[in-house]
């Protein structure tokens, strides 16, 4: 084969769904995690596809073939999209494809909490059920909801716990456009009057400058007593110290995490060791449906911005950096 002629290369730094690297290999040279992606992309990559791996500036400046970064998921946080954008590549995302997964997770966990499932199953195999007050939980429709980001994912969310549990929702997202608004859904302009009106918060949005400790020891204390958080979205919109001290001191009902600042999360992260806490890790979208969607979109656009030979088309990007909601 000549070198005009020859597969783009391009390596999978995490593991992503078989049907999607099948797609892949039929236009690229692939070089998965286990053959040293990692390692041989700064090199040897036309375009690299990631999950939670960082693509940093100084790794950028260094591939001298790389053409496009694609991200398995929404948020591009862990890209260093300003020096790509100044390298002239181009970064993928596939915002809303993992959105069903993510706002099922995001439900479950709610159920969870207000239910204590945890502290049930706990009391069931210590032999000692909870008894009184603590076998009493809430109905979805009982507690006013919050959500904080109405991208995609906090539509999602609305939408399973309007119709689903009669829920009363109001939002907050000052990036989304009155005329875009729902009208089953109330809009409020301040954070701050979202989380004193909620007791069921949840978090869907990305992590960028403006949202780094949104949710900090004040935000926490403008809800009311008692209240539930459940963050599906990224680490570090939360102050973790603040959200324990909280929790340890009854001050909130419960909370629920699929995220960490550091992941996985060591064994001395304060959240962990309280109770009320629900925890996962970054599984948000680790549906079966979910990743093989994920993973055929990024493909598609990767390959499409490759120009590789039997390249999908899809519908042109009216922006080549999507995927800053979550």
């Amino acid at each position: 084969m000549s070198s005009t002629d020859r597969k783009p290369v391009v390596c999978v730094l995490d593991e992503i769904h078989p049907a999607a690297t099948r797609r892949l290999a039929a236009g690229a040279e692939v070089v998965g995690p286990g053959d040293g992606a990692a390692r041989r992309w700064v090199e040897e990559a036309d375009a690299v596809i990631v999950r939670n791996s960082r693509v940093p500036g100084e790794a950028i400046a260094r591939a001298r073939r790389l053409r496009v970064i694609g991200k398995h998921g929404a948020g591009t946080d862990n890209i260093d999209v300003r020096a790509a954008e100044a390298a002239g590549i181009v970064v993928h995302a596939t915002p809303g494809l993992n959105a069903d997964s993510v706002a099922d997770l995001a439900v479950g966990m709610a159920l969870a909490l207000v239910r204590d499932i945890h502290g049930h199953t706990l009391a069931l195999k210590r032999g000692a059920p909870l008894v009184g007050a603590a076998r009493v939980g809430y109905e979805i429709a009982e507690l006013p909801v919050g959500i904080v980001g109405f991208g995609t994912i906090g539509r999602a969310v609305a939408h399973r716990l309007r119709l689903g549990f009669g829920a009363t929702i109001a939002a907050y997202d000052p990036g989304v456009p009155a005329t875009a608004w729902p009208d089953a859904i109330r809009r409020l302009d301040a954070l701050e009057d979202l989380l004193r009106e909620s007791r069921l918060v949840f978090l869907h949005l990305p992590l960028v400058e403006a949202t780094s400790g949104l949710i900090d020891a004040r935000a926490i204390a403008a809800m009311p007593q008692g209240a539930f958080l459940v963050n599906c979205a990224r680490g570090g919109i939360v102050d973790e110290a603040a959200l324990a001290a909280a929790l340890r001191d009854g001050r909130l009902g419960g909370a629920a995490s699929d995220v960490f600042e550091v992941e996985p999360p060591g064994p001395d992260n304060p959240l962990l060791a309280v109770p009320g806490f629900l925890a996962t890790p970054h599984l948000g979208a680790s549906t079966h449906a979910g990743l093989e969607r994920v993973g055929s979109g990024i493909v598609d656009k990767v390959l499409s911005s490759l120009d590789a030979p039997g390249a999908p088309r899809p519908a042109a990007d009216p922006n080549a950096m999507e995927g800053k909601r979550r």
